[in-house]
């Protein structure tokens, strides 16, 4: 495992030859780890002649698919995920502004200006999913970035197969306002804001999911 650590994703690992060799262990045993690895999402199994196992890396969606198993077994709802987002999003943007790495926070000068993609209903789910993930990265503890944005993702997963919040243009011109604001405080350096501005921006984001009705909030944590 400490060898997956310092290779990049997309890296070819060794053969299964080259693996039994290299550890001493049994095909059998070789096959398990790696069937082990494959089952988290941490490589993937490229069938035919120059294929084998490649580095995948660890991902939130993996996390993510997990932790929806285990939420749906505790009767875990939706409210209760985006309540655990509420309560983590603040701590990164706090984090991301004290973060010394100032390079890290630099992805978030593209959200402290507003263009027409943003305002636009059919790119603006997307346009405002990649400022929470930028700003999550951003934090520099990588994990609690990696446990916030698996909850991102399976909460934005089930608000989009019920169709999404259908946010008219005033809503979504407020939301990147909002994203704007918090991007600039983070950017600035000043943590205390940050951290109030993003907990006054996720009880918004609360309030509109609650207001959606169709069931979106109340649901029991789904898993596929």
């Amino acid at each position: 495992m400490r060898q997956l650590a310092v290779l990049p994703r997309g890296a070819s690992l060794p053969s299964e030859a080259e693996m039994i060799s290299s550890f001493g262990a049994s095909r059998g045993s070789v096959r398990e780890a790696l069937r082990i690895l494959e089952v988290q999402g941490l490589i993937t199994i490229r069938p035919g002649p120059g294929g084998g196992p490649v580095l995948v890396g660890p991902q939130s969606s993996s996390l993510g698919r997990t932790e929806a198993l285990f939420f749906h077994l505790l009767q875990a709802r939706y409210t209760h995920l985006l309540r655990a987002q509420a309560a983590l999003e603040p701590l990164m943007a706090r984090l991301a502004a004290a973060n010394p790495d100032r390079d890290a926070v630099r992805s978030l000068e593209q959200f402290t200006a507003i263009g027409t993609d943003e305002i636009n209903p059919f790119t603006y789910p997307d346009c405002a999913s990649a400022f929470h993930t930028a700003l999550i990265a951003a934090s520099g503890n990588p994990a609690l970035a990696l446990i916030c944005q698996s909850l991102c993702d399976i909460s934005r997963a089930h608000i989009s197969a019920h169709g999404g919040l259908h946010s008219g243009p005033a809503d979504r011109r407020a939301t990147f306002d909002d994203h704007a604001a918090i991007a600039s405080a983070v950017l600035a350096g000043s943590a205390a804001t940050a951290e109030a501005r993003m907990t006054a921006h996720m009880e918004v984001v609360y309030s509109r999911v609650l207001a959606a009705g169709n069931g979106l909030i109340e649901e029991i944590v789904d898993w596929h």
